[in-house]
């Protein structure tokens, strides 16, 4: 018993030394925590980077890559204390007119990576939902992502597990949810890989095609955090080359995360770049290029070169200063991250202080299981999109409404309802558009049917808050076309459409059936105009369409989408659509 105790006693004497020690250390790393790594008053140990690497430490010796250091500005790069203060996101409420902007904010982003850009949206650019979009890029900002893909972009490909359909269905809702996209169709293995191409998309497409200016392209990938204001800030202190500068940020010379480029450099990396890319070891165009103008005896282009930490899953190391934090992947870390180096949103656009007296084009971007619109979605949305703009209104998209019915039991197309409820409060008027609708006269203004049905409404009494059509052979009204206007009486009216319970699963008409209920029903007839056996004003059949009616309505017995893709190249070749979709009689029995 003695010998045991003895043994207990110098087992707990060399546990409290442990102890102690360990403290010890993290109390010296704490006091030098202000000191950024190699700077402490007393040097402390690297951590180690990937596969225990240090990441202080030159990379060892291996083929030549670098003809002369990286040109370092101390002033910029090496003062930790660099950290531009950021005010609380404001709204912009002074509008660009220019077509000037300070920035080209461009992102490449895998196709699969959609909460990527989720994240992207709200942190950087303050878009948390697509209810207020941008009609148009009037910020000091413009950004885009630049989506590639790793198959061929065709639809007997969507069938394939590769594409994994969930993943493709959600990406076609975004398509149409937010206009802020370029997708090409390449096969990509390293996300460097890409940035090349992006670069020059952006720099010799983009930019004529939207007749804009801009001082400088940021580019980074969807895994990166971004102070942008940060980057910025350090681009005004740095002195430029005679064409330009070009600043990377990373966790290494040859693995940026970020970069800026003037956009003088941008033009004269893209006019050298067989130059540039010849004998590299690199695919990625920003490292060759700056090794490349690095190597060159007379400079042109300013190469400057900052660090920025590889997330490895400890916040506390990563310096506040930061203005870029590489690969992070997981959502929890995003917005710690991005609080631990004081990133602010940056508006894209103005806002518009009439939207609530403005009109939004309203459709699903709801793909369902059996992919029969996957096709002609897209097609479907720009068409709407163009009218929009076309009369300065906004158009809106949702999906997540008719998701959403899965768990309520009842059939998606009552995700409608949802859309409509949830997008009214930010418009006066909403024009509900099925998918499978298309508008064949683009000139036809919706704010003229509204006051057609103003003025043959008989009850002046009473505001007119919902207009819809009944077609020539049907027994009720067809909801696939509807104008609800933002008033208490209409979303009464919708959360009465909502309770009617018998229509949720009952065939055929489901939501329909429920709106013309409780149109008819004496407690609501007062707020709604209803184009009877009316054909031409806002919602025709294919059998019934005539050249110059508004919207036409593809609601075959079977899949849409062959008429609908039809319709919209007749429409975009100044074709006629008359007998489009049109289905054959049907034999007469013998």
């Amino acid at each position: 018993m003695p010998i045991r105790r003895t043994y207990w006693a110098i087992g707990l004497v060399f546990f409290l030394l442990f102890v102690f020690s360990h403290r010890r250390n993290n109390y010296s790393n704490d006091d030098n925590s202000s000191f950024p790594p190699g700077h402490s008053q007393q040097q402390q140990k690297p951590s180690p980077g990937r596969g225990g690497e240090d990441l202080h430490k030159k990379p060892p010796p291996g083929p030549p890559i670098l003809e002369k250091p990286y040109t370092r500005d101390p002033a910029v790069l090496d003062s930790h204390s660099n950290n531009p203060s950021t005010t609380s996101f404001k709204p912009l409420t002074v509008p660009n007119t220019s077509n000037h902007y300070d920035s080209l904010i461009i992102i490449p982003t895998s196709w699969t990576q959609l909460q990527n850009r989720v994240w992207v949206r709200e942190t950087l650019f303050g878009i948390k939902n697509n209810l207020e979009p941008c009609a148009r890029y009037n910020g000091n900002v413009i950004y885009k992502f630049y989506i590639y893909g790793q198959s061929t972009w065709l639809k007997q490909g969507i069938y394939t597990a590769q594409y994994m359909q969930a993943q493709v269905r959600s990406l076609h809702g975004e398509f149409m949810e937010f206009d802020d996209w370029h997708f090409t169709n390449r096969t990509v293995e390293n996300r460097h890989d890409v940035w090349g191409d992006a670069l020059n998309w952006a720099v010799n497409t983009f930019v004529p095609q939207e007749k804009i200016k801009v001082d400088k392209v940021i580019l980074f990938d969807s895994t990166s955090i971004v102070n942008v204001q940060k980057l910025e800030s350090l681009a005004k202190q740095a002195t430029a080359g005679p064409a330009g500068l070009l600043m990377t940020w990373g966790e290494t010379p040859t693995n940026p995360f970020a970069t800026l480029i003037s956009f003088p450099a941008a033009t004269q990396i893209l006019k050298n770049r067989a130059s540039i890319e010849e004998d590299r070891t690199f695919r990625d165009l920003i490292t060759a290029a700056s090794i490349y103008y690095n190597s060159q005896i007379v400079e042109t282009v300013k190469v400057v070169q900052g660090e920025a930490p590889l997330w490895q899953g400890d916040i506390d190391q990563v310096p506040t200063s930061a203005a870029v934090i590489g690969l992070v992947h997981q959502l929890e870390d995003w917005s710690p991250l991005a609080q631990r180096i004081a990133v602010q949103p940056i508006s894209p656009c103005a806002v518009d202080p009439l939207r609530n007296k403005n009109i939004a084009v309203l459709t699903s971007s709801y793909i369902y299981a059996d992919m029969c619109m996957a096709e002609a979605a897209l097609p479907s949305a720009d068409n709407k999109r163009i009218y929009a703009e076309k009369h300065g209104y906004y158009f809106v998209a949702r999906a997540a409404e008719f998701a959403q019915e899965e768990f309520r039991h009842r059939q998606r197309v009552w995700g409608k309802i949802g859309a409509i409820q949830k997008t009214l409060p930010h418009y006066e008027w909403l024009l509900w558009m099925d998918m499978d609708a298309i508008v064949a006269n683009l000139d036809q203004d919706v704010r003229a049917i509204i006051r057609k049905a103003e003025e043959l409404n008989e009850n002046k009494q009473n505001e007119v808050s919902i207009i819809v059509s009944r077609p020539l052979r049907d027994v009720m009204l067809n909801a696939g076309v509807m104008l609800i206007k933002n008033t208490d009486w209409s979303r009464k009216f919708l959360n009465e459409v909502q309770r009617r319970k018998t229509w949720y699963n009952k065939r055929p008409s489901y939501e329909q059936g429920a709106i013309w209920e409780v149109m008819r029903d004496p407690l609501w007839t007062s707020g709604v105009y209803l184009f009877d056996r009316d054909v031409h004003t806002m919602n025709t059949f294919p059998s019934f369409y005539e050249q110059g009616d508004f919207i036409v309505h593809f609601a075959p017995a079977g899949c849409p989408a062959v008429p609908v893709i039809q319709a919209l190249n007749n429409i975009r070749s100044g074709d006629s659509i008359v007998g489009v979709g049109v289905e054959p009689p049907k034999p007469k029995a013998a």
